[in-house]
């Protein structure tokens, strides 16, 4: 691999990473105005189009019936089930709160595999995992006074949390025979099943208060974030290792952090930055010593639930 190209796929890499780092303090800001199940329907219908259009560019629209009808099932823990619990958390707490809360999917996803005997324990991994709950503790337990945080909204995250992990765990074969965009297109296509009838149920009011700014937020979360950002998430892992995407992934948390202290005025505290960076650290530690097990980082391959 050449030079350039390594260079063009760190580059995407950062540009998905970044995208998906302000993704929460946009959603916080546009379910101020647009109800959230509005926001969930156009969207994901947005980026159902952009990424249907791709596929059929390509021919990638075909699915055995019994996978269509699995990835049907499977949209009830995400998107529809980890989007309602994650965009109603971002309505009720602080960006950073959720952006950290979600980079402890992988080592949720360990643990329901551990439970079900398909990954094993090791001293790395469990430093890792009490290092992530510790730093989520000294994060969360100490800015839950400072404005806009909500201990009821950092739990409807960990409630998305859990759908994205359990999800993960079942895609686990089904990975084999469906692509990653596969899988991201008809999930987000079936989720228009529950959230369109969800938003024609909700008064229509917010559409007389609709401001380019928000116009361009719909269509950042919709464009940019479901379907760009993506796309150059598997650019890099064409061109790079998913342990290095992985770990690369762990940066979201951060740039939210600095991101919603610069938009938001939400301050810093020493202890909320050095419970981040013990989570970011446990969870990278934890990924590293699952590098030899098999599909070790065969979540980042979906993109982070947050696209």
């Amino acid at each position: 691999m050449s030079l350039s190209t390594k260079a063009r796929a760190t580059v995407a890499m950062a540009v998905a990473m970044g995208i998906w780092g302000l993704s929460f303090l946009v959603v916080k800001d546009a379910v101020a105005t647009i109800p959230i199940y509005w926001l969930l329907f156009v969207r994901f219908a947005i980026a159902s189009v952009l990424l249907g259009g791709f596929l059929a560019f390509r021919r990638g629209l075909r699915l055995p019936r019994r996978d269509l009808l699995f990835l049907a099932g499977l949209s009830i823990l995400s998107p529809i089930g980890y989007f309602l619990f994650e965009t109603h958390g971002i309505a009720l707490t602080q960006a950073s709160h959720v952006a950290l809360l979600i980079a402890t999917i992988p080592i949720i996803v360990f643990l329901i595999a551990a439970a079900r005997r398909q990954e094993t324990f090791s001293w790395l991994k469990i430093v890792g995992i009490v290092g992530a709950f510790i730093g989520i503790l000294i994060t969360v337990g100490t800015s839950l006074n400072e404005p806009g945080a909500s201990w009821i909204g950092d739990l409807l995250v960990l409630g998305a949390v859990l759908c994205a992990a359990v999800r993960t765990v079942l895609l686990k074969d089904a990975l084999e025979r469906i692509s990653p965009m596969q899988l991201t297109f008809y999930q987000f296509l079936f989720s228009l099943v529950v959230f369109g009838p969800l938003a024609a149920a909700t008064d229509t009011a917010w559409v007389s208060q609709l401001s380019p700014l928000l116009i361009g937020e719909v269509l950042f979360l919709g464009i940019l974030c479901s379907a760009v950002a993506f796309l150059c998430l598997h650019f890099a892992l064409k061109h790079l290792s998913a342990s290095q995407v992985a770990v690369a992934a762990n940066g979201v948390p951060i740039i939210t952090l600095f991101a919603e202290a610069a938009l938001l005025g939400v301050g810093i505290s020493p202890l909320k930055a050095i419970g981040t960076a013990i989570v970011i650290l446990s969870v990278t530690l934890a990924q590293i010593a699952g590098r030899r097990q098999e599909r070790p980082d065969a979540w980042v391959e979906e993109g982070p639930p947050s696209a």
